[in-house]
């Protein structure tokens, strides 16, 4: 049993979104059990842990599992379900263990995106191929899936060998960047805007969504991979100051804010935070993408409305 239980964890928000896609595969009643138990070990766990950063990513881990419960205990089902149609998360096709051409493809469609997400992914597959193996009789298939499961596996050694997930990007807030200066050649990288205002509108400042849509110009690749590639062109080494002497973000910063990204979140915040209190805001471009075409529509109504009452008078 604990052999079973240990596939499940709490240790942060990677290994609570590993476990409950792991979960997908048993039953309700189980799903349910299973994660209020992780929750509840997570909370004594807690008290005994003194590394901030471990607090940190265990209290991470613990609000995804009480958010799934929100929206999938039986006492919220019915009001959660509208908002969980609305925010579903596409999964991003192609990925699959048939064999090791379908492997091969798989990680080659997860290529230049998050590293977190393409751990996640592999693992949830090789979990899934394990579970199909035992029922699969014909030994070609069988062979077929162990080769796809190989090679995931001898992935998921490399990953960790070379430690990629230290190069994840976490994802700033979509408020937290609409609190900041937008950097002064915001307009000439149109990419960046169209980037943000996808963010905003389209994944409703869910970045997940971001993986299964793509800019405007034809054979792009998705939001996601195309957000890595300009940061990783943009993020400086350690060395690179990221704030000026008045605290303020540098112009490289900000651009990287531009991607939803910043290596200093926390500074950043309580940039944001003194702007707030100091009264002064942000640029008009750092306002909701919607507010401004919304705002000229309806003046427009306004004024064909005043138009028709005075043909009326006449």
């Amino acid at each position: 049993m604990a052999k079973e239980e240990s596939k499940y964890g709490f240790k942060d928000k990677a290994k609570a979104e590993e476990s409950l896609e792991l979960l997908k595969s048993e039953d309700h009643k189980y799903q349910l059990l299973t994660v209020r138990g992780l929750i509840g070990r997570a909370k004594r766990v807690l008290t005994l842990t003194k590394a901030e950063d471990k607090i940190n990513n265990i209290k991470a881990a613990i609000e995804t599992f009480e958010q799934w419960l929100e929206a999938n205990s039986s006492s919220s089902t019915k009001n959660a379900k509208p908002k969980d149609t609305e925010d579903k998360v596409e999964t991003v096709p192609g990925l699959g263990f048939k064999d090791k051409q379908a492997a091969e493809q798989t990680l080659s469609i997860l290529e230049g995106r998050d590293p977190d997400y393409q751990k996640l992914a592999i693992k949830g597959l090789i979990g899934s191929a394990k579970r199909v193996i035992p029922a699969t009789k014909n030994e070609e298939k069988l062979s077929s899936i162990k080769q796809a499961v190989a090679l995931f596996e001898d992935f998921l050694d490399r990953f960790d060998r070379e430690e990629r997930g230290k190069h994840n990007m976490p994802y700033l807030s979509i408020d937290l960047i609409r609190q900041l200066p937008a950097p002064q050649g915001e307009q000439s990288d149109k990419l960046a805007v169209e980037f943000l205002a996808c963010y905003e509108t389209q994944a409703k400042g869910n970045y997940k969504h971001l993986r299964t849509k793509a800019p405007k110009d034809p054979g792009s690749k998705t939001w996601d991979i195309v957000r890595n590639a300009k940061l990783q062109a943009l993020k400086p080494d350690s060395s690179v100051k990221l704030f000026d002497q008045d605290g303020k973000p540098t112009e490289l910063h900000l651009q990287m804010v531009q991607w939803a990204y910043s290596p200093q979140v926390e500074k950043l915040k309580s940039y944001a935070n003194s702007l707030a209190s100091s009264g002064k805001s942000t640029t008009p471009s750092r306002k909701r993408t919607h507010s401004s075409s919304s705002s000229s529509e309806e003046e427009s109504k306004a004024k064909e409305s005043k138009k028709d009452r005075k043909k009326s008078k006449k």
